[in-house]
């Protein structure tokens, strides 16, 4: 194969890949910028695409399934689920350039068997697909920015029992630095918080969540990653008006906040909120509608960590995050950012490892959270939570 003076071939997981000379897009602190490259490729994305693999290889438990990789750039990320399990399908951009490097990269490593590169608008081939009745068992959306514009089209094509993972980089709107778009694009109306990164996860996870089941799907999340800059969530999809309705009705309520005291918990219904107070007096706020079950399905957890640890691509980064996430998986309260809650009770913050390792001689569920290095999770309330603070602080 011919590589251009301005080409170079890297090497991912089990994949090589041509991709536009990297040094010519170091930014002054020698990292990568995707965005002034003609093609994207971001080197910072290989936890995101390590976890693609590794969800597929417990979700496909290793048969063969057909994919559509819609947003490919280089086509890395088909190219390792060709190469790393035992996908075969379809990996598609609209950029004639990506387009020209998917051609490039399938050749490069001997997958012309397994995949065909397009070049179409992500919409209309998903939907396309529909229309010529080919069933799809995974589509992954990662575009840049939001995925809200390709949801609806990446739902419409999956069989009867599918999978589904999608991507958002626009964090900025999910977490609330820009309101208006948070309005605009996930229906809602956003409140400054201390743990506004799984409230962004939560938020996108809702928004799919109301998208399929308007579609008659049910969709829900198996594994949540947030990492850097973006959040990523796989679904299980099946095709059933009954499960949806079941599960909007037992996952889509609200979250209650206390900005002062930074209490927090989950109800189904707004209702029943009325005559709820914080501990000093005032009313709580209302957050959502949004996802309100767990981000994680158990086994599913359970079993990447184990893969992860037998896999030798498998980065490092990728395993310690899944090793956080094993920790973090069974306790479904929303993470505390234990600087704030410490500036809340006019008190130093203590150890983090110091006051997880009390919390667990007492006997309560806690963790660090890999969502955000300040927060710890624990199934305590505030009162009893505080007193531990406050005691270590002595």
């Amino acid at each position: 194969m011919e590589i251009s003076g301005n080409e170079e071939i890297i090497k991912e997981g089990l994949a090589r890949l041509a991709v536009p000379k990297l040094e010519y897009y170091k930014r002054s602190d020698g990292a990568i910028e995707p965005a002034w490259m003609p093609v994207f490729y971001n080197p910072q994305a290989v936890v995101s695409r390590d976890f693609t693999i590794i969800f597929l290889k417990i979700a496909m438990r290793n048969k063969e399934f057909f994919f559509v990789d819609a947003l490919s750039g280089t086509g890395i990320r088909g190219i390792r689920i060709a190469l790393e399990s035992s996908g075969r399908g379809i990996v598609n951009d609209v950029d004639p350039r990506a387009h020209y490097y998917i051609k490039k990269n399938i050749e490069l490593n001997d997958l012309s068997s397994k995949l065909e590169a397009y070049n179409h608008e992500a919409n209309t081939l998903l939907n396309t697909l529909v229309f010529t009745g080919v069933l799809v068992d995974y589509v992954d959306v990662d575009p840049y920015g939001s995925p809200v514009p390709y949801i609806d089209s990446a739902l419409k094509p999956l069989g009867k029992e599918a999978y589904l993972g999608v991507t958002a980089t626009d964090t900025g709107p999910l977490t609330c630095t820009y309101p208006r778009k948070a309005l605009i694009r996930y229906w809602n109306k956003c409140v400054k918080l201390d743990f506004e990164k799984e409230y962004a996860a939560r938020l996108l996870i809702s928004n799919i969540v109301l998208r399929a089941s308007a579609l008659e799907i049910e969709a829900t999340p198996l594994l949540t990653l947030l990492h850097k800059y973006y959040i990523r969530v796989f679904f299980r999809t099946r095709r059933s008006a009954t499960r949806a309705h079941s599960t909007l009705s037992e996952c889509i309520g609200y979250i209650w906040y206390c900005d002062k005291t930074l209490e927090r918990g989950f109800v189904r219904n707004v209702e029943d909120l009325e005559d709820a107070k914080c501990s000093d007096g005032s009313k709580p706020i209302p957050l959502g509608k949004t996802w309100i079950c767990s981000l994680y399905d158990q086994d599913t957890i359970s079993r990447s960590l184990a893969i992860s640890k037998d896999t030798y691509w498998v980065s490092r980064e990728s395993l310690k995050i899944l090793e956080l996430i094993n920790s973090e998986k069974d306790i479904n309260t929303p993470y505390i950012r234990l600087d704030k809650l410490c500036a809340a009770l006019k008190t130093n913050m203590p150890s983090i490892t110091t006051l997880l390792s009390r919390l667990k001689e007492a006997g309560i569920k806690c963790s660090r959270t890999h969502m955000d290095p300040r927060g710890i999770k624990a199934e305590a309330d505030h009162e009893t939570l505080s007193k531990f603070i406050l005691d270590l602080a002595r």
